[in-house]
């Protein structure tokens, strides 16, 4: 039967029946596509939860910790394991070995925001090899912001000769 043929009533019902069928592909598509994406996010959740199989490594930023030295007085050395404390090893004149028979030495630190509880320090000894051969301590009781704080290492060994600094800690 041709166009021509159809009474306008058919017209308008295959029209409308055209229509019809457009409206049902449109609707199949959109599923498909919902569909798709769903898939895709499960995928995407099953990678980032570290079960898939894929041997593709992610990658990895890491970030340097900022060191603030800006308010570390000037002699002084910042700490790198906290850097809210600066010291400097004490002169001559300001070290006091009262009671070593050994060796002793003395460091002067600076902490930024004090130590309510204590401030702890350690040092390791060497003899003159350079080999360690003890270490010692001490601490003081609190400390206020920016109050200057000298603490002394003493040792009774004879063969003393060097330290290095090993530990500082502001509680």
């Amino acid at each position: 039967m041709d166009e021509t043929d159809k009474t306008p009533e058919e017209v308008i019902a295959d029209y409308k029946e055209q229509q019809r069928l457009k409206g049902q592909k449109r609707l199949k598509i959109v599923i498909g596509v919902v569909v798709g994406l769903v898939v895709l996010s499960f995928i995407g959740n099953l990678t980032d939860n570290g079960t898939s199989s894929s041997s593709v490594t992610p990658a990895v930023t890491t970030t340097t910790p900022v060191y603030d030295d800006s308010w570390i007085p000037t002699g002084f050395n910042g700490y790198t394991e906290d850097d809210s404390i600066a010291w400097r090893w004490a002169t001559k004149s300001e070290v006091d070995c009262t009671y070593s028979s050994g060796a002793c030495w003395s460091i002067v630190l600076v902490a930024k925001e004090g130590c309510p509880s204590s401030l702890y320090g350690e040092v390791n000894i060497f003899d003159k090899n350079d080999v360690q051969i003890s270490y010692t301590n001490d601490s003081v009781a609190s400390v206020q912001p920016m109050q200057k704080v000298k603490l002394t290492f003493d040792t009774l060994d004879d063969s003393a000769q060097t330290a290095n600094l090993s530990k500082l800690s502001c509680y």
